[in-house]
């Protein structure tokens, strides 16, 4: 049970910062006639920091397009930087339940960590593609190619589809509902696997078997000898 607690938290939570800084955790992509798929990818670095993502050689090629509108290939802004940081701290607070004395202890602040990193996590996740999708037809509105309302509906409706979840984000999610199910399961019942104390306590060398109150000294001197003589004082 101490080793399966181990690997849950803080080793859990210490992969789930991996996942999140190196892995892409939201998307941006579409198909661009005569380019191919075009996009790029949000890890939690950027989202952490604020930074743009890399953009593939595919997307650049459309940027040195001059007919193509500046909007339309600079990456739009995720904005989620507070709820990406939120969500470092809490699962850096996972790792640091390891060094909690009692083992129930870091069961419990790991159970709690895990659930609240997964909140977070999908928190992120919603807001980030809300304000990507904001972005896209914002770009789209300054660059003039939707000027009429039924275009402009059309960008909208078409923006749905250009945001994506990646391999990342959907890592996450797993590795954290499993830390939040061990850790809280060993917690609840991680007490009754514990083999219980013996009932005789005298087996232990402390228990009420050991105190004589002078009665076995007193039997000792009271029993005649074997001779028939007189006790000896």
């Amino acid at each position: 049970m101490k080793a399966l607690s181990h690997f849950a938290s803080p080793a859990g939570f210490v992969l789930v910062l991996l996942l999140f800084f190196l892995l892409p955790f939201v998307s941006v992509s579409c198909d661009v006639p005569g380019y191919g798929e075009a996009g790029v990818n949000y890890s939690g670095y950027n989202l952490a920091t604020g930074t743009d993502p890399d953009i593939p050689d595919e997307l650049q090629r459309v940027a040195d397009d001059p007919e193509t509108p500046e909007e339309l290939v600079e990456p739009p802004a995720a904005s989620v930087q507070v709820l990406a940081i939120v969500l470092v701290v809490l699962a850096a607070a996972g790792v640091l339940t390891a060094l909690a004395s009692r083992l129930r202890t870091r069961l419990l602040g790991g159970a709690v960590a895990g659930l609240a990193t997964l909140v977070v996590t999908v928190v992120t996740m919603v807001v980030a593609q809300s304000n990507l999708k904001a972005a896209l037809i914002d770009g789209v509105r300054q660059s003039g190619l939707a000027d009429q309302q039924q275009t402009l509906r059309q960008v909208e409706a078409a923006a749905d589809e250009l945001t994506h979840t990646e391999v990342g984000f959907w890592l996450m999610v797993v590795l954290l509902g499993l830390i939040t199910l061990v850790t809280g399961t060993l917690w609840l019942v991680g007490h009754r696997l514990r083999p219980s104390a013996p009932a005789d306590v005298g087996d232990d060398g402390g228990g009420l078997g050991d105190l004589s109150l002078g009665t076995g000294d007193t039997d000792e001197r009271a029993e005649p000898p074997p001779d028939g003589g007189q006790p000896t004082p």
